[in-house]
């Protein structure tokens, strides 16, 4: 049962938009807190941990977790390049304090919907639509080197569409070393996007400390 916040309500005409860039290998570095978890974990969980600041700093932090539906290439990830892909249910961990606790549920789902006994998605499209229900999605594109003449391209981020009962998009674009997460809502749901993406370093911050924090691993022994 979808769980319904005010991102799940009608959205008006004025969109909102701001973006953060973050690097490839600090994402790299969030997910060795989890053993097995993917860069695209660390990034849902990211964007988990600024959802649950934001809701709890405004007072409405549901105690059941929300849920982002989220596009899953279970063929790219066995060696097939293969553009289509399915869409993905997955629980962000919103109700949870701890944070590597949040990746390591993220994991655990998408884990299962990679592993060879994964049951059919409620949501498969290889145009980019879904059915699933869910509180928000959470897209990603990757993009090759790009220059124009001498001049080259140095980071690109997306606006998503947004519709009524899906009123915030996080659109995830990794080009040259660069994680550019930008969320997309409306000024009625969304007031302060700036506010929302200071929270969503925060949770990458938070993370990062954690990752840093860890032991390193010795070297084993000849």
């Amino acid at each position: 049962q979808l769980l319904s916040t005010r991102f799940n309500s009608v959205v008006s005409a004025h969109r909102v938009f701001d973006t953060r860039r973050f690097g490839v290998e600090e994402f790299d570095a969030i997910r060795t807190l989890v053993p097995g978890a993917s860069i695209n974990d660390a990034v849902l969980a990211v964007c988990g941990g600024a959802l649950r600041k934001h809701l709890q700093a405004i007072g409405e932090l549901p105690e059941s977790s929300l849920t982002a539906v989220t596009p899953l290439n279970p063929r790219r990830h066995a060696g097939d390049e293969s553009r289509s892909f399915t869409w993905l249910r997955v629980q962000l961990g919103t109700e949870l304090d701890d944070p590597v606790r949040r990746l390591a549920l993220i994991h655990e789902q998408t884990a299962a919907a990679l592993g060879p006994d994964a049951a059919p998605h409620a949501a498969d499209s290889g145009d980019g639509s879904h059915q699933a229900a869910a509180s928000l999605a959470i897209s990603s594109r990757m993009q090759s080197l790009l220059s124009l003449g001498s001049a080259r391209m140095t980071y690109f981020s997306a606006i998503m569409p947004i519709a009524d009962g899906m009123g915030l998009v996080f659109a995830v674009t990794s080009y040259d070393g660069r994680i550019i997460i930008s969320p997309t809502s409306c000024r009625e749901l969304l007031p302060d996007p700036e506010a929302f993406t200071q929270q969503l370093r925060d949770s990458f911050q938070e993370y990062l400390a954690l990752a840093r924090a860890k032991p390193a691993r010795k070297p084993r022994s000849a």
